[in-house]
C-alpha cells in the first residue's frame, strides 16, 4: 500500500461544515476546529475536536500510525483509516457518543493550507447526516482566524437543493480538470494521468464525458437529477447517488459489460474553483484500484 505521512495534517485546523439530513436537505453549518498534535516517540497523533452545529460533538481521540493505515484508538473515534497519499485518507470510524458510523475522505488540496473532507454518518444501513467540511489551517497562532462563512438558515433552504448558491456546483457546464493520482488494487502508486471531465446542462439532464485516468476514460453519459440524487438512464456507466447542496456527492456507478464498479466521492469547494475527488473501483467486492486529486473548473 501507498504509504501517507502525518506531516500535512498536524497543526490547528479551522472550518464550517455543510451539514445535511438523510434526506439530503440542508440542516445547518457547523462549527468545526481540531486541533493535530504529534508525539513522534509515540509514532502518534491526538486529535481534539469540536464541533458545534445540527448536532454537537467534542472530545479527544489519537491515531497511531502504521504506515499504509492508521488505527484510531478513541475514545471520542475509533476505527481504521487507509493512507492513500500524502495529504488523503478514507477511513470507516465510529463515534461512540453519536451511536454513528461513518464512512470519510479527508484530503488537503495542492496548498497545503486547505483541506476537503466527505463524512457520511449512518446508524446502520440508515443515512443520518452528511457532512460537507471545508478547512483551512491555523500556520500562526497569533494570526488572524479565517472570515466566519455567512450564516445559512437552516429553514430557509430546506427545500433549496443548491443550499442558497442558485447552482448545483458539481453540475455546472464546464470542465473539471486535474491530474488523479492512479493506486492499484493494494493500494500501491502505480503513476499520475491528466483527467478531465466535461459538462454540458441540458433541459433537465446533464451530458457528462470522461477523459484520462481510470478504469473509465473515453465514456459519455448522461446524468437525471431532482436536485437532492442523481442517476443515469440505459448506458455505458450507470448508477445513482446522493448531492448535498449540490457540492458533495457520493454514490455508486456500473461500468457495462465489464462487471465493475465504482465509488464515486467528490467534495467541492464553496466558491466552486476546485473539487477534491476519490474514484475506487471494484469487481464485486475485490478492490481494484482506484484515482484521486484534486480538479480545477473552467466554465463553459
Amino acid at each position: 500500500m501507498s504509504g501517507g505521512s502525518f506531516s500535512q495534517g498536524v497543526g490547528e485546523w479551522i472550518g464550517a461544515a455543510e451539514v445535511f439530513d438523510g434526506d439530503g436537505r440542508f440542516a445547518g453549518t457547523g462549527r468545526d476546529t481540531r486541533t493535530v498534535k504529534a508525539d513522534d516517540q509515540a509514532g502518534r497523533v491526538t486529535v481534539e475536536v469540536f464541533f458545534d452545529g445540527p448536532f454537537a460533538l467534542s472530545g479527544v481521540y489519537t491515531i497511531a500510525d502504521h504506515g499504509s493505515h492508521r488505527i484510531y484508538e478513541g475514545p471520542l473515534n475509533v476505527g481504521f483509516a487507509e493512507a492513500l497519499g500524502d495529504g488523503l485518507v478514507a477511513a470507516h470510524n465510529y463515534w461512540p457518543d453519536l451511536g454513528l458510523t461513518q464512512r470519510f475522505f479527508l484530503m488537503v488540496l495542492p496548498d497545503g493550507t486547505h483541506q476537503l473532507s466527505l463524512a457520511l454518518l449512518s446508524r446502520g444501513d440508515r443515512l443520518r447526516w452528511t457532512v460537507v467540511g471545508e478547512y483551512q489551517r491555523q500556520l500562526d497562532a497569533s494570526a488572524p482566524k479565517p472570515t466566519p462563512v455567512a450564516p445559512m438558515d437552516p429553514e430557509e433552504l430546506r427545500h433549496d437543493p443548491t443550499a442558497g448558491r442558485g447552482e448545483l456546483l458539481l453540475l455546472r457546464s464546464g470542465r473539471w480538470s486535474g491530474q488523479l493520482h492512479r493506486l492499484d488494487g493494494d493500494y500501491q502508486p502505480s503513476g499520475a494521468a491528466d483527467y478531465a471531465e466535461t459538462v454540458v446542462a441540458r433541459d433537465g439532464s446533464w451530458a457528462v464525458e470522461l477523459s484520462g485516468a481510470d478504469f473509465s476514460s473515453g465514456l459519455s453519459f448522461t446524468l437525471l437529477s431532482d436536485g437532492w440524487t442523481a442517476w443515469t438512464p440505459v448506458g455505458a456507466l450507470m448508477g445513482s447517488g446522493i448531492l448535498c447542496g449540490g457540492r458533495g456527492f457520493s454514490g455508486q456507478f456500473q461500468l457495462q459489460g465489464q462487471g465493475l464498479r465504482v465509488w464515486r466521492r467528490e467534495v467541492a469547494s464553496r466558491d466552486g474553483t476546485i473539487k477534491a475527488v476519490l474514484h475506487t473501483w471494484y469487481r464485486g467486492e475485490e478492490r481494484l484500484g482506484a484515482a484521486y486529486g484534486a480538479l480545477a473548473f473552467d466554465p463553459a
